[in-house]
């Protein structure tokens, strides 16, 4: 029997070491938006596991996502003032987002959920590279139709709450080139080529970030818009 101990123990040992090997030499030479135990990076690209870092940011206490959300300074966001018009509406602490230095949301000042309003800003830095790849040219804006409003989910016999009514949604329209052209969700996603191929990588992109992200693929009352939120929920359509 101490015999058996002692093997366990010795098989034991030699998995930490081996754990805590490969634990060391990934951190040391793996992106970090690829390792799911490391802490979110908001200026790194989109990586294998962004997804899960967003989700423990939004696990995290509020101060966590405000210290990420805060070093990213070419981006534009206060504290919101709490909002509690009717339960369960609204947001005890939310941030008001203008976009960044290189693109700008519009109309402006929306109000969403911290870790919507990262997962935006990690989406912007990735939507730039896809226009310039499919477009050639960057973003200049990006067109929505806001991210709360105190309604239940469209067509859900369950009358389930809508993620807007925390301000955990984001609804998307388009986006304004700085050539001076616009890719409509609704005109463009099965129209030009370039523009289709762009507003694909958008949405692959956003896969890769938000919880849920819906696209013209999903349902009719999404085609004119990408909706993105950060819900218990996970779908990529």
């Amino acid at each position: 029997m101490r015999r058996r101990q002692k093997l366990f123990i010795l098989k034991f040992a030699v998995f930490g070491a081996l754990l805590t090997g490969f634990i060391f030499l990934a951190n040391r030479y793996i992106p970090r938006q690829h390792l799911p135990w490391r802490s979110l990076d908001i200026h790194a690209p989109t990586g294998f596991a962004t997804d899960i870092q967003l989700l423990r940011l939004s696990l995290s206490p509020s101060s966590s996502c405000a210290k990420v959300i805060e070093s990213a300074r070419d981006y534009h966001t206060s504290l919101a003032e709490k909002f509690r018009p009717q339960n369960p509406c609204g947001w005890n602490i939310a941030r008001n987002v203008n976009g960044s230095d290189a693109v700008m949301l519009t109309p402006e000042d929306v109000t969403m959920q911290c870790p919507l309003a990262v997962g935006t800003y990690i989406w912007m830095n990735e939507l730039e590279r896809a226009a310039d790849e499919h477009l050639g040219s960057g973003i200049e804006s990006i067109r929505h139709a806001g991210a709360y409003s105190c309604r239940r989910q469209v067509g859900n016999n369950s009358g389930k709450w809508s993620e807007h009514a925390y301000a955990n949604a984001f609804d998307i329209l388009g986006f304004e080139l700085e050539n001076g052209s616009y890719v409509s969700v609704l005109k463009d996603w099965d129209g030009d080529k370039s523009k289709r191929d762009f507003l694909r990588d958008a949405r692959k992109q956003a896969c890769k970030i938000f919880r849920v992200t819906l696209s013209p693929d999903f349902n009719a009352a999404h085609a004119d818009h990408f909706h993105v939120d950060m819900g218990p929920t996970t779908s990529c359509r």
